[in-house]
């Protein structure tokens, strides 16, 4: 089966960009100074390690977030001081779509990648998952479940 990256039925509305740094805060500042983009929010997780800002308002924003256990960030990073971790996507059905990717070969994790999940995790009040990459070939794209209304 040959996924349609693409398409908007498959990944909905862009969000936002994910940006892995070693320093948060200096990545932060440095974000700011270069793009001009506020400080929207920031996010803790605690349970993954993981602490997170948000740059930007509407669509498209810029996550910029760090990983404490160097074991786990150092792999993502390389040589690199920061680099585009994963691009997020809001999806209707999170279920239909997780299925869909599931039959073309997807796995799914976290968002640390610590391991493989069975189903999508409840963050902040939404439901998500995130591609391994090396079962997307190389990418790794965190699906977001719009709430309904």
């Amino acid at each position: 089966m040959r996924l349609q990256l693409g398409s908007p039925a498959l990944f909905g509305e862009f969000d936002h960009v994910g940006y892995l740094v070693r320093e948060l805060d200096a990545a932060v500042a440095q974000a700011q100074r270069a793009l001009g983009l506020p400080l929207v929010r920031t996010v803790e997780l605690p349970q993954y390690g993981i602490a997170a800002a948000f740059l930007g308002e509407g669509r498209g924003t810029l996550e910029i977030f760090t990983i404490d256990e160097a074991q786990l960030r150092e792999p993502r990073l390389g040589t690199d001081e920061q680099r585009i971790d994963h691009l997020a996507s809001r999806v209707e059905d999170l279920d239909a779509i997780a299925a869909t990717l599931r039959a073309g070969g997807a796995r799914f994790s976290g968002p640390d990648r610590r391991g493989e999940v069975p189903g999508p995790l409840e963050l902040g009040g939404l439901r998500q998952l995130w591609t391994l990459p090396a079962s997307t070939a190389g990418f790794a794209v965190q699906l977001i479940e719009v709430p309904a209304h």
